[in-house]
């Protein structure tokens, strides 16, 4: 009991029960708990679930990616049917922020490839001519070889 109003839901995020409001059974027949729905559809609406699931994926599962929970009861009833003003404005908050983070990733991304693609293009343009600036010493060689034996006289 909190402040007289029974809670449920963990530790870190306490949520109190509705006043006058019988706590329902659900299909396994134990009473519900309350949850809090993460969806932008119903963003923070409270709704009743079953009790008996409480999901958390083994090392296991986390490993070979299982993620998804035991099958329950799937007992869900809506306590809160609208999103309140400050819970809307703040989703829009999180969605606009979300978007301007994509952005600015993309963007940096986009500039990343950009500064490695000038700098292979850069790179590309040292070996050439560094093969250009040893290739003309190789022919000027190739060419005083002609030369000198163009030179020798005939007996």
């Amino acid at each position: 009991m909190w402040s007289g109003v029974p809670l449920t839901g963990n530790v870190f995020d306490l949520l109190p029960l509705p006043s006058g409001v019988p706590v329902p059974m659900c299909f396994c027949g134990d009473p519900c708990k309350v949850a809090k729905s993460d969806a932008e559809d119903t963003y923070k609406q409270r709704y009743w679930m079953c009790s008996n699931f409480e999901f958390e994926p083994t090392l296991r599962q986390r490993r070979i990616n299982k993620m998804t929970p035991p099958p329950f009861c799937d007992f869900k009833q809506w306590i809160d049917t609208e999103i309140k003003p400050e819970d809307k404005e703040g989703m829009q908050y999180m969605l606009r922020w979300a978007a301007e983070n994509k952005e600015r990733m993309e963007k940096r991304l986009r500039e990343e490839a950009a500064e490695k693609e000038h700098k292979e293009e850069e790179e590309r343009r040292c070996v050439a001519a560094e093969r250009e600036r040893r290739g003309r010493g190789s022919l000027s060689v190739h060419a005083e070889q002609k030369q000198r034996s163009r030179r020798i006289p005939m007996p």
